[in-house]
């Protein structure tokens, strides 16, 4: 004979059940959930090492390419003799002086983007003169009520005594004085990023931005106050190389640094080491053979501009980008190429 229970019983039983339901649908969806996380951090995890590995081998394209045009300027070699060198225009471009940019190479799973460019499209800071410099900053946009301390603290950071200039910044008088204090570096610069480290360069001047005007016309003029936008100098400048500018791969800004070149002078010079189209579309670069022929077909420029120029580099900026999915790891480095060997001068990563 069956005992009924109490209702009061039975509708704890039932209370309980649920409860150990919820309990169990909780836990499976927690233990769903974190494997539904471990596989996409795996995957992701996967893809990033995938996408290193593609950007790492830039740099054996780099090098490939390097000695294929060292080969191409050493023959005159035109044309490929294989109709399916797929590889054969770019390295002709680079044995003509001219820069890669934005090359897409499928890898495996991945793509590489690749960029390479003479590292004498920029302009060497350590020798920078003062009128270098001030067409630096007039390109730059920084107030020209700037350039006497910036231009001093420099050159005060870069020469081997310790006596300021006017408006200048040496170790006693300022670096001394910071927390924490260091010393002026009395020799050239190793990497751009060090100008943060002289008197009145900052980040804005360096990489572009808003430029605080509070700090210099205080109290001077108080209607100069606020901000102002600059284009930022670290595009511009390198470390490496003799301090000549390869016109067959500067930009535009950095042509618009060389004495009395104002913007058409600049385009012109593009558009004349671009050439033409050819009838099926194609660009015929007809890069300058030398610094002779660069003034000679450039006609127009000041005289002055034919000791800061080259056509050639042994110097290289080296940008690989591999990309797994949509997932992207980035290299860049400089790299001296020369006796058909490249050297890593510098080398850094971004995620």
């Amino acid at each position: 004979m069956a005992i009924a229970l109490p209702s009061r019983l039975r509708g704890s039983a039932l209370v309980v059940v649920l409860w150990v339901i919820g309990l169990l649908s909780i836990l499976v969806s927690s233990m769903a959930f974190d494997a539904h996380l471990e596989a996409r951090l795996t995957s992701y995890a996967r893809k990033r090492l995938k996408a290193y590995y593609v950007a790492r081998s830039g740099l054996d394209v780099a090098e490939m390419l390097l000695k294929r045009s060292a080969d191409i300027r050493t023959t005159k070699q035109e044309k490929s003799d294989d109709a399916d060198d797929a590889w054969f225009e770019d390295a002709r471009r680079l044995a003509d002086g001219l820069a890669l940019v934005g090359i897409d190479i499928p890898l495996g799973e991945g793509v590489m983007n690749l960029t390479l460019e003479p590292e004498p499209a920029r302009r060497n800071v350590n020798r920078l003169t003062e009128e270098d410099w001030e067409r630096v900053l007039v390109m730059n946009g920084v107030p020209e009520e700037y350039w006497p301390e910036l231009i001093d603290s420099f050159q005060d950071w870069i020469d081997p005594d310790d006596q300021p200039r006017v408006h200048g910044a040496e170790t006693d008088d300022t670096y001394a004085l910071k927390e924490p204090s260091y010393r002026a570096k009395n020799g050239p610069l190793d990497t751009v990023d060090e100008l943060l480290l002289i008197r009145g360069f900052n980040a804005a001047i360096v990489y572009g931005g808003e430029l605080e005007l509070k700090s210099i016309f205080a109290g001077t003029d108080p209607d100069k106050v606020g901000t102002t936008p600059v284009s930022g100098m670290y595009d511009l400048l390198t470390v490496y190389g003799d301090g000549k500018v390869n016109v067959n791969a500067a930009n535009l800004r950095v042509l618009m640094t060389l004495p009395d070149v104002d913007e058409v002078d600049a385009g012109a010079i593009m558009e004349e080491r671009e050439g033409l189209l050819d009838e099926a579309g194609n660009q015929e670069h007809e890069p300058f053979l030398n610094v002779g022929d660069f003034m000679g077909r450039m006609p127009g420029l000041n005289p002055a501009v034919r000791n800061l120029v080259s056509t050639d580099s042994v110097y290289y900026r080296i940008r690989s980008v591999g990309k797994v999915g949509n997932v992207t790891q980035e290299m860049t480095c400089v790299a001296r190429f020369a006796n058909n060997r490249l050297t890593v001068l510098r080398w850094w990563e971004e995620p």
